[in-house]
């Protein structure tokens, strides 16, 4: 016996992501590539439509500012005599990359090749991941 499937409602997704920072946007945006798949991708914050969000400087304005941080804090720690610092987190679409004053850079290759010794997986060496970065940069 064969059932008729329904078409799927305007409310049925095959994924879900939660954050619409530079993972969960890169991710959606991969996976909704399939015109097949549908992806709903959530973000508490805004759009980024923010005029300081766009200007190298502006992170000024947007660090601490409840419209753009969440304005998370670290706990108090000995190691800086109790006080506890301010842990900007992106509240906007983009993340934290958003808010960041528009800085790149890459990982140290130290890192990299480390994370390949520790795996066995050559891929993650420093060598085969530099060309990804260099086609990111451009």
């Amino acid at each position: 016996m064969t059932r008729n499937a329904s078409p799927p409602s305007h409310n049925t997704f095959d994924y879900i992501i939660v954050g619409g920072g530079s993972a969960g946007c890169l991710l959606a945006n991969r996976l909704s590539r399939d015109p097949a798949t549908r992806v709903l991708l959530l973000e508490a914050g805004r759009k980024d439509d923010y005029p300081w969000i766009h200007i190298p400087v502006g992170y000024l304005y947007c660090i601490g500012n409840p419209r753009t941080d969440w304005l998370y804090k670290t706990e108090p720690d000995a190691g800086l005599n109790g006080r506890s610092l301010r842990y900007p987190r992106g509240k906007t679409l983009g993340g934290c990359s958003s808010i960041n004053g528009m800085i790149y850079m890459r990982g140290q290759a130290r890192d990299f090749d480390g994370w390949a010794a520790e795996t066995g997986e050559e891929g993650w060496s420093w060598q085969n991941c530099l060309p990804d970065f260099k086609a990111h940069e451009d």
